[in-house]
């Protein structure tokens, strides 16, 4: 039996219709006339040999084996697109670019000596850093909106479509608060004397970090509970600053606040052992990684090497 063929201009228009729902806008969007993409479409189920679409209330929909073989025509359809993408840039027709969404914290970590690094070892190729919360990293990747993500790797983990390239070793994190906090001078603070203060969070926390926290928090005796979090913050910057002027408290490394602790504003009070990141670069599975893609994983990966010795450094200084 000879092999199907389908060509990827027959799974264009299969794309562009069940994106469309109706023939007279799949073939608008696609640039042809509709005749063109109705014998397009007849072409394609004859060569696959059963339906792809059916009529409905909605318009034209995909059939149930429609929508898996559109899953798997979708990724060939992207692959050609990065393909051609590639070959431009080799050609010079097009500049070559990378991009990538990094998650709040990664962003204050490491995001300005990725970029630098980046930008010095590959000049000729346009960077794109986006920031996002964690739990949208996946989607991003997913609409292909981006090439790389670099965010908390738990939040990842069970999505079948995204694939870690490499974790990277954790980084040690502390709990900070404001020099002349009423627990900086008392000994043996414990995570149950910290809750009974506001917490300070740049992100909505993984379930790694939330447990052993909510664990500790002290049964109320009476009267309305404290809020959990306190604040919520668009970074950590704006947290740090939160915490510098209250009695909160947040997350970070050393190395995030190693300005802050020089002035003085803040002092590390605690570093729980569960208190680390947890971070992977993840791409979309199966995606062929580019040579830029691979230059900016390299570049992620040297970053994070800097920032862990610099956090060990100062570890050693405040520990």
């Amino acid at each position: 039996m000879l092999p199907m063929r389908f060509e990827l201009r027959l799974l264009q228009y299969a794309q562009a219709l069940a994106q469309h729902a109706g023939f007279s806008r799949a073939a608008e969007a696609l640039g042809i006339s509709q005749p063109t993409l109705s014998r397009g479409i007849k072409e394609l189920e004859t060569r696959v040999g059963v339906p792809l679409f059916h009529r409905s209330r909605l318009g034209n929909e995909l059939t149930d084996f429609g929508r898996v073989f559109m899953q798997h025509a979708e990724g060939l359809i992207e692959g050609a697109r990065d393909l051609e993408r590639e070959v431009d840039q080799v050609r010079g027709v097009v500049t070559a670019e990378v991009s990538a969404v990094l998650g709040p914290y990664v962003v204050d970590a490491i995001g300005e000596r990725i970029a630098g690094l980046f930008t010095v070892s590959h000049p000729d190729v346009r960077l794109r850093l986006d920031m996002c919360d964690p739990a949208a990293v996946a989607r991003a990747i997913r609409s292909r909106s981006v090439d790389l993500g670099l965010a908390e790797d738990t939040v990842n983990a069970a999505d079948d479509e995204i694939e870690t390239v490499t974790s990277l070793a954790p980084i040690r994190g502390w709990v900070f608060v404001r020099s002349g906090h009423p627990l900086a001078s008392r000994p043996g603070v414990t995570l149950t004397d910290l809750l009974d203060f506001p917490f300070a969070q740049v992100v909505m926390l993984p379930p790694r970090l939330l447990k052993p926290m909510l664990a500790a928090r002290r049964p109320q005796a009476g009267g309305p509970a404290l809020p959990f979090p306190a604040l919520e913050c668009a970074t950590v910057r704006l947290a740090i600053g939160a915490v510098a002027h209250s009695d909160a408290f947040t997350f970070g490394t050393l190395a995030q606040v190693r300005h802050d602790l020089a002035a003085e504003r803040i002092v590390p009070l605690m570093q729980p052992p569960w208190l680390h990141s947890s971070w992977s670069i993840v791409r979309l599975r199966n995606r062929v990684m580019t040579p830029a893609m691979l230059a900016l994983v390299a570049s992620i990966k040297q970053a994070h090497a800097a920032v862990l010795l610099e956090n060990e450094e100062l570890s050693a200084k405040y520990h």
